[in-house]
């Protein structure tokens, strides 16, 4: 089983143990949802990555052809007019290699810790739990969750002022109803808030970046490699041996296509995915806050009940 689906099973019994143990009145968290939205991140994640490698393949598999076509002993074929092959052959394989670096530059972006939540960076692979931790273990693997959590960690550590900021343009009736509906303070829910729309904001910019590159690569792709040299450098032998067309550019045109519309999808799964972790970590708060109060409330009970014993004793 993949390591991240085996941390969803392991999370799933932890929530599910957690929700039992629980005082009444704490709010309902959807499981099913933030299992379904962490799947779907994943999974897009998965085929944008693997989308990107394909791009990086076939880029190569170009690179392969040109080499051996350098190879060739040309300096005793003579040329028509001003024709050289040779300054085809360098041009192509200027060409190929821009547009495998910006390939590699996509990926990059994706990986790249750029995301600042407070102490800690995030690339858009850690959010999508696709990054494995130093130590190997799975309480430091990094996703969406820990983001929003390390980034409304620091706002309580760091902003006490712009914490009182937040709350002090809400109406007691506002307070009230955060009260009511979620089970925490609004100063919590604030600061769980903020954190989300940052990281979102972060990722946003990232993703809307990664999805101008690729249609500018793939306008790019499409007038590099369409040459007469790259076309016959597309060549291949089938399973039975015989020559095949096997356009470098129709196929490299389909992948980008792929990708672009992978990156739209990957918005769309980590807003949903950020939705989710934000809400996990407000009930896990709700929660927190329900079993203070009921180990406050045992307490007062207990101080009251010594209290009426030793009333009695002293008689």
């Amino acid at each position: 089983m993949d390591l991240r689906k085996r941390i969803v099973v392991f999370l799933l019994s932890a929530v599910f143990a957690a929700t039992a143990a629980c005082p009444a009145g704490y709010p309902v968290f959807d499981i099913d949802g933030w299992l379904a939205s962490l799947d779907q991140l994943y999974q897009t994640y998965d085929m944008v990555e693997n989308t990107i490698t394909q791009i990086e393949n076939q880029y190569k598999q170009i690179q392969h052809a040109i080499e051996v076509a350098k190879g060739i002993d040309w300096e005793n074929i003579k040329f028509d007019g001003d024709f050289d092959i040779r300054n085809d052959i360098k041009n192509a394989t200027k060409r190929v290699n821009r547009l495998l670096n910006q390939a590699r530059n996509i990926k990059s972006a994706i990986t790249t810790p750029s995301i600042n939540c407070g102490n800690v960076k995030y690339s858009i692979a850690d959010l999508c739990g696709a990054t494995k931790p130093e130590n190997g273990l799975w309480e430091g693997r990094k996703n969406m969750l820990t983001a929003i959590g390390d980034y409304k960690n620091y706002i309580s550590d760091n902003m006490k002022q712009a914490l009182t900021n937040l709350t002090e343009g809400l109406s007691d009736k506002e307070k009230k109803a955060i009260w009511r509906k979620y089970g925490i303070s609004p100063q919590n829910y604030m600061m769980v808030n903020t954190a989300h729309t940052e990281v979102m904001n972060a990722a946003n910019n990232i993703l809307g970046n990664v999805a101008e590159t690729v249609k500018n690569d793939r306008l790019e792709a499409r007038a590099e490699l369409n040459s007469a040299l790259i076309e016959a450098c597309s060549q291949s032998v089938d399973s039975d041996g015989n020559v095949s067309q096997n356009s470098f550019l129709e196929t490299i045109m389909h992948l980008m296509n792929n990708l672009d519309l992978g990156v739209a999808e990957l918005q769309d799964s980590i807003y949903e995915s950020g939705a989710m972790a934000a809400s996990k970590v407000i009930a896990d708060d709700a929660r927190a806050n329900a079993e203070t109060d009921e180990l406050r409330k045992q307490t007062e009970m207990h101080d009251t009940k010594n209290s009426r014993l030793s009333s009695r004793t002293r008689r």
